[in-house]
């Protein structure tokens, strides 16, 4: 299989100097990773650091799997629209000409204050259309994912084919498992409504916590979740891991932790799935 994991919770320990980019990345090369799925914003924000990590990535083979660059295609107003498909113009050519990497997601859109969700969803599907159209012939396939930070406007698999039917078959998926539980589905049935479109897979877990009157991390049908070991929760991990294979899925599949001790969650990830897809 081609496993990935996404760098995102590591940021912090690189930039602080608590986390060695060589010794990281042999860990993860002895679970059987072979790909990173790096972030726009820490590229931007710490270049430096981002230039050791990248360097380490590359004596030791790795490739990049999924470029994941945070953009709003809805703003709050036609300005803002256009700013941010100038920007994903210039992110896509990093992403082909710098990392060589064939996938870039593209979450963060998210409906202006006041503004109607359906109207949103429209708007969201013409920003990402007229980003396909500007970036055709890059090399690069653009995906959006269940993103589970505005669970009511395009998390749900309803919802985001809602998204990618209006956008154009140019714009494929990334399936991730945890996040389609706050959009209140059950990732396998969601999996099988979005499987068609699906370029990309991300894997995580999340179980249920005692409710704090916290909206982070809460359903749309008011389940509070936490994010625990992959295998460990409700995620349906190995039953998504061993579809997703079943259907001859031959893309990257990108390990995603959060809380405690992310460098240990991602090896428990990588068992944990490596065993589900068999090898």
């Amino acid at each position: 299989m081609k496993l990935s994991v996404m760098l995102f919770p590591f940021h912090k320990l690189l930039s602080d100097g608590a986390l060695d980019p060589a010794a990281f990345v042999k860990t993860l090369q002895d679970e059987g990773v072979t790909a990173i799925e790096p972030m726009t914003n820490w590229i931007r924000s710490d270049p430096r650091n981002w230039e050791r990590f990248d360097a380490a990535v590359r004596a030791a083979g790795m490739s990049y799997s999924c470029y994941d660059v945070g953009v709003n295609f809805i703003g709050e107003k036609p300005a803002d629209r256009e700013a941010a498909l100038e920007m994903v113009e210039r992110e896509i050519a990093f992403c082909h000409e710098t990392l060589r990497c064939p996938t870039a997601l593209l979450p963060g859109t998210r409906p202006a204050p006041g503004m109607d969700e359906e109207e949103g969803r429209k708007l969201y599907a013409e920003g990402l259309a007229k980003a396909a159209a500007r970036t055709a012939g890059s090399g690069v396939t653009l995906t959006i994912e269940d993103f589970g930070v505005y669970p009511r406007f395009a998390c749900s698999a309803a919802h985001c084919m809602q998204v990618l039917k209006m956008a154009g078959e140019a714009v494929k998926f990334t399936f991730d498992n945890g996040n389609f539980m706050l959009g209140g589905d059950r990732p396998l049935d969601a999996y099988r409504v979005t499987r068609e479109r699906i370029a990309h897979v991300h894997i995580k877990d999340f179980c249920r916590r005692d409710p704090d009157g916290s909206p982070s991390l809460t359903s749309v049908d008011g389940v509070p979740l936490k994010g625990c070991m992959i295998g460990d929760g409700e995620g349906q991990v190995r039953e998504c891991v061993q579809t997703v294979r079943r259907d001859g899925y031959t893309g990257w599949v990108s390990i995603e932790v959060g809380g405690g001790n992310p460098v240990e969650q991602a090896v428990h990830g990588a068992r944990v799935i490596r065993a589900a897809w068999g090898n």
